[in-house]
């Protein structure tokens, strides 16, 4: 027994310091790509939100993995996000979702929701868990859900296309729905949020709505998210990972 205390401690610290390793990458960019949709491009859009040349479509956004999980910034436990761009609003939803069980989320933005709309989102810890509430601006209510973690995805819906995840491990088609970039710390030339500086502490959340990566031009949904920030996924999701793999792995040595 003094074997398996040692060898599941030595699990918990490797996977603490993969943990650790997803923290540091989390700031590093990717090189990401798209297609020739016909229509404006997610370039387009950044020049005209903040400036040409400030943010890099292609070289600006984050690794795919490392903006599978968010959390809020400092001990307010709150995020601002601001719908910049909704090509098909009318059939797309949008929200963040529990990583240990995607079926447990809660609507953000939906197809009455048009650019320009705001929401609030807020982090809570209870005795049950942690509580996400939202609350669209102007609307009135709130709305909540208990997820397992500090830590959340965001998903998009689309009408005939399914759900898509930032976890692209959990995408039908496997693949990367949403690129992620993060603030410059200049302002807002135009948009709702002109005037405002785009800090270190936020970021452009750009997803492509179309299966197998449709298009592949990510300005289908865009929305500005402040004072958040990607960090590892939580040991639990870590754990389910290793855990899949590690079947993986033995259905092919039996099979």
């Amino acid at each position: 027994m003094a074997g398996a205390d040692v060898t599941n401690r030595v699990s918990i610290l490797q996977l603490s310091a993969l943990a650790a390793l997803g923290l540091a990458a989390a700031q590093a960019n990717a090189l990401c790509s798209f297609g020739g949709s016909g229509e404006p491009s997610l370039q387009g859009s950044f020049d005209s939100m903040l400036g040409a040349n400030t943010l890099s479509a292609t070289t600006s956004c984050l690794d795919d993995g490392d903006d599978a999980a968010w959390t809020t910034v400092g001990s307010i436990g709150q995020i601002d996000i601001v719908l910049e761009l909704a090509g098909n609003a009318s059939t797309n939803v949008f929200g963040v979702y529990d990583l240990n069980n995607p079926n447990a989320r809660l609507s953000i933005f939906d197809g009455a929701d048009a650019a320009g709309d705001q929401a609030v989102l807020r982090l809570r810890q209870t005795v049950n868990g942690w509580r996400v509430s939202v609350q669209e601006v102007g609307s009135g209510g709130w709305t909540h859900q208990l997820i397992s973690t500090s830590a959340f995805g965001f998903y998009l819906s689309v009408q005939d296309q399914g759900t898509f995840y930032s976890q692209s491990a959990r995408n039908a088609d496997g693949v990367d729905h949403l690129y992620a970039y993060q603030g410059t710390g200049t302002p807002f030339l135009s948009g709702t949020l002109e005037g405002e500086f785009f800090s270190r502490e936020d970021y452009i959340l750009a997803w492509e709505d179309l299966l197998s990566g449709g298009d592949r031009d990510y300005q289908d949904f865009v929305a500005v998210v402040q004072d958040i920030t990607p960090v590892p996924l939580p040991t639990p999701v870590l754990l389910l990972i290793s855990g899949l793999v590690g079947l993986a792995g033995v259905s092919r040595r039996t099979a």
